[in-house]
């Protein structure tokens, strides 16, 4: 049986990524913090002033290097799905949980074991526009890219 050690959740996080969203959406801001646990991470998100329009979206860690990009895709140079196992979408490393927003706050926290904080280090975690929807590939339908923040 898994059980969380509420002392890990006191501790300073490994590493945090700072989200920031794009200039279409320039009030969306908040933080990814990632803990080491039992071989792999936990992850508490608190993300403000997501579009109300929407209630659920798709967050993932990407293998680009940078929150960059160009008119089209304000986040291109985050590349795509972290995936160090060469699995299928919803498989990749980096595929993580909805985040569900309540009247554009959202907070949560989720286990993985697809990878420990320091793996992740220097990539971009995006929060997309739409929910994921756990089967189209590669990426799950998640429509575009509305926030970015490099783990650091």
């Amino acid at each position: 049986m898994f059980r969380i050690n509420r002392k890990i959740l006191m501790q300073c996080p490994c590493c945090t990524a700072n989200i920031c969203g794009s200039e279409e959406y320039p009030k969306i801001h908040g933080t990814v913090s990632f803990f080491q646990a039992c071989n792999g991470s936990i992850l508490v998100t608190e993300i403000f002033n997501l579009p109300s329009e929407n209630g659920v979206f798709a967050m993932h860690i990407h293998n680009g290097k940078a929150c960059t990009g160009n008119e089209k895709d304000p986040f291109a140079d985050a590349g795509s799905h972290l995936n160090f196992t060469c699995e299928e979408h919803p498989f990749h490393s980096g595929d993580l949980p909805a985040l569900f927003s309540n009247n554009g706050y959202a907070w949560n926290a989720v286990y993985t074991n697809r990878f420990q904080p320091m793996k992740v280090k220097g990539y971009p975690v995006i929060i997309h526009c739409n929910p994921d929807d756990f089967k189209t590939q590669p990426s799950g339908n998640s429509g575009n890219k509305i926030a970015c923040g490099i783990i650091k």
